[in-house]
C-alpha cells in the first residue's frame, strides 16, 4: 500500500501520495490507460520538441531507457524508446500516446508530480503510488515557457530499476532547456505570422480588424472603438473551432448589444492565432436611432435619476450583492433617510423592530426597508398603509420578484414604481469598467490587465458586486506591482474567460460536473458514478470544460 510507511518517504512524495488519495486514486487499482483524445501533431510543444526528441533517441541507444513527453494536461504526446522490448513493456503498463498521467489519474509519477510542483522530481520505484508502477524509476522535469512562465509540458526519463541514475536529472534538464529555447523562437515566429496577416488586411479598411493570438492582441482604430474585453473572449471562442487556414463567417451580438458579422480566418503557423473582420449588420428597415441600444447599467442610472426626482414609494429588487442598497441610496438622494433592515428582526424580535418602524413613520424622513421578503405578514398591513402615501416616502429592497413569496409580491404591487437591479452576469459588457472603478477605491493607482479583465468578464458571479469586490480585494493583496494579472486572481476565477466561450449545452454539462463533485466532496470516483460515466470520461470532460477539483 502507498500509505504504509508514509512518514519514511521524502516530503514531496508524501504530499503527492496525499494528493493522490484525495483525488480518489486506489493504490491497489489498475491504471486506466484508455487514451482520452487524439493528439494533435502540430501543437507548438511538439513542433519545438521534435528535433530534441530525435536527438535523445540517438543518445539513449543501448541504454534500455525510454523518454516520455506530456502536454500541460499531462497527456503523453510523444515517446522515445531504446528498443521494441522496452516499448512493449511500457505499452503493457499503459504509457500510451494520449494516456493521462496526472496525479488525479495515475497517482505519484514523474509526469503528474512535476506538473503539480513545477520543478524536477525523482520518483524511485517504491515511491510510485500505484503498485503496477513500482518496478519503474523515473525523473521528470517541467518545460516552462520563458515568457509566459506557463508549464508547456513535462519530460520524463524512465528505467526498469529500483532507483534512477544520478545522470538522469542533468540530462533531462538540458533537454527541457533546449525545448524551452525552441518554444521561444517558435513563439516569435508565430507572432510574426499573425502580425503579417494583420498588416496585410488592416490598412485602409473601414471595418474593425483584430488579430488575436495566445499572447498577442492587435486592433485597428475601428476595432478599438467597437470591441471590448468580453467581445475578445467571444472571438477567441469562434477561432478555437477552426483548423489552421480555415475560414468562416458568422453573425454574433457584441457585448454592447450591436449585431455584427464576423469573418474568422485561422492563420497557419500562428500558434492558434486568428484574424477577425467585424462589420455591423446593416438593417434593411428603418434604422434605429443611435443611442437606442442602452446598456443595463446606463438604463439603471437613468431610472434612478428619474425616481430621485419623483415622489412615491419604490421597490428595488434584485439578487443579493447586486447593488440594491446603493440604488436605494441614490433614490433617497441627499435627504437623511431612516434605514431598517428586516434581518434585524431575528435579533430584536418582531415587536422591537415594529416599534422602530412606527417611530420612523411618524417622521418626515424617507424610510428604506431592506430585505422586505423577511418582514412577517403581521407587519404587512402597516407597510401597505405607508406605501399608499400621506406619510414619508418608503423605499423597499428585496430579492427578485420571481423569488418573492406571494404575500410579499402583493405588498410590492402597491409601490407605484418598481426597479429591477440586473445581476452582474447580465452586465458582462460593463464588467471591465465596474471592476476598474471598484479597484480605484480598493487600491488607487492599480490597473487590471486585459487577461485579468477577460477572466473577470467570463465568471458567473453568483454573489454579484459583493463577490467582485472580494475577488478584487484578494487580487490587490496578491499583486507584486501596479498591475493585476490573471495569475493574481483567486484560482477559481483564472479560467473563467475560457469557460465564458462554452456553448449552452457545454455550460449545462460543466455545471452538472461541478455539482456532482461538490455533492461528493471532490471525490472523482463517486462523482463519476453519480453522473453515470467512467472516471476516465469524467477526467476528459473536466479538462475540456475547464473544471478544476
Amino acid at each position: 500500500m502507498a500509505g504504509d510507511g508514509a512518514l519514511a518517504v521524502r516530503p514531496e512524495i508524501a504530499l503527492s501520495w496525499k494528493r493522490s488519495a484525495l483525488s480518489g486514486v486506489d493504490p491497489e487499482g489498475r491504471f486506466d490507460s484508455a487514451p482520452v483524445a487524439e493528439v494533435d501533431p502540430t501543437t507548438r510543444l511538439l513542433r519545438a520538441a521534435r528535433p530534441v526528441l530525435d536527438e535523445i533517441g540517438v543518445q539513449i541507444a543501448g541504454t534500455e531507457l525510454c523518454v516520455l513527453l506530456a502536454d500541460p494536461d499531462c497527456r503523453i504526446v510523444a515517446r522515445v524508446f531504446d528498443n521494441p522490448v522496452v516499448e512493449r513493456h511500457m505499452d503493457g503498463l499503459g504509457a500510451l500516446i494520449g494516456s493521462r498521467f496526472g496525479e488525479d489519474h495515475a497517482g505519484t509519477n514523474a509526469l503528474g508530480t512535476p506538473l503539480e510542483i513545477r520543478r524536477g522530481v525523482v520518483v524511485n520505484g517504491a515511491e510510485h503510488y500505484l503498485e503496477q508502477f513500482k518496478e519503474l524509476s523515473c525523473y521528470g522535469h517541467p518545460i516552462i515557457h520563458p515568457v509566459t512562465r506557463r508549464v508547456e509540458g513535462i519530460l520524463d526519463m524512465t528505467c526498469i530499476a529500483p532507483q534512477v541514475n544520478s545522470l538522469f536529472a542533468p540530462f533531462l534538464q538540458r533537454a527541457a532547456a533546449d525545448i524551452e529555447h525552441r518554444l521561444l523562437e517558435g513563439a516569435r515566429a508565430s507572432q510574426q505570422r499573425l502580425v503579417d496577416a494583420f498588416h496585410r488586411v488592416s490598412p485602409g479598411r473601414q471595418i474593425a480588424v483584430t488579430a488575436i493570438g495566445e499572447d498577442l492582441l492587435l486592433s485597428n482604430r475601428t476595432a478599438q472603438e467597437m470591441l471590448d474585453v468580453a467581445d475578445h473572449a467571444a472571438l477567441r471562442g469562434l477561432a478555437a473551432e477552426l483548423r489552421p487556414n480555415q475560414s468562416r463567417t458568422v453573425r454574433i451580438e457584441l457585448a454592447s448589444g450591436e449585431p455584427v458579422s464576423v469573418q474568422v480566418d485561422r492563420v497557419t503557423g500562428a500558434g492558434g492565432g486568428a484574424l477577425f473582420l467585424v462589420e455591423p449588420v446593416r438593417p434593411r428597415t428603418t434604422p434605429i436611432p443611435r443611442g437606442a441600444a442602452v446598456s443595463a447599467g446606463c438604463r439603471i442610472r437613468r431610472d434612478l435619476t428619474r425616481l430621485q426626482e419623483q415622489g412615491g414609494a419604490v421597490a428595488v429588487l434584485g439578487e443579493p450583492g447586486s447593488g440594491r442598497t446603493a440604488a436605494a441610496r441614490d433614490i433617497v438622494g441627499d435627504r437623511a433617510a431612516r434605514w431598517l433592515d428586516a434581518t434585524g428582526i431575528a435579533v430584536r424580535g418582531v415587536d422591537g423592530w415594529l416599534a422602530e418602524l412606527v417611530g420612523c413613520l411618524r417622521s418626515d424622513a424617507p424610510i428604506v426597508v431592506e430585505q422586505v421578503q423577511l418582514v412577517p405578514e403581521s407587519v404587512h398591513p402597516l407597510l401597505a398603509a405607508a406605501l399608499g402615501g400621506g406619510g414619508p416616502r418608503v423605499v423597499l429592497t428585496g430579492c427578485p420578484e420571481s423569488d418573492l413569496p406571494q404575500p410579499v409580491s402583493a405588498l410590492i404591487a402597491r409601490c407605484p414604481d418598481r426597479i429591477e437591479v440586473p445581476a452582474l452576469r447580465q452586465r458582462r459588457g460593463e464588467i471591465p469598467d465596474i471592476a476598474q472603478a471598484m479597484l480605484d477605491e480598493i487600491a488607487p493607482g492599480t490597473r487590471l490587465t486585459a487577461s485579468a479583465l477577460e477572466a473577470l468578464t467570463g465568471a458567473q458571479w453568483p454573489g454579484n458586486l459583493a463577490e467582485l469586490e472580494v475577488v478584487l480585494g484578494k487580487a490587490a493583496t496578491n499583486r507584486s506591482g501596479t498591475r493585476i494579472t490573471v495569475a493574481d486572481l483567486p484560482v477559481r476565477y483564472q479560467a473563467a474567460g475560457r469557460v465564458a466561450r462554452l456553448g449552452g449545452r457545454e455550460r449545462a454539462e460543466r455545471q452538472a460536473i461541478v455539482d456532482a463533485l461538490a455533492a461528493c466532496g471532490g471525490n472523482k470516483v463517486h462523482a463519476a458514478a453519480q453522473l453515470g460515466i467512467s472516471r476516465s470520461t469524467l477526467y476528459s470532460r473536466m479538462r475540456a470544460l475547464d473544471v478544476s477539483a
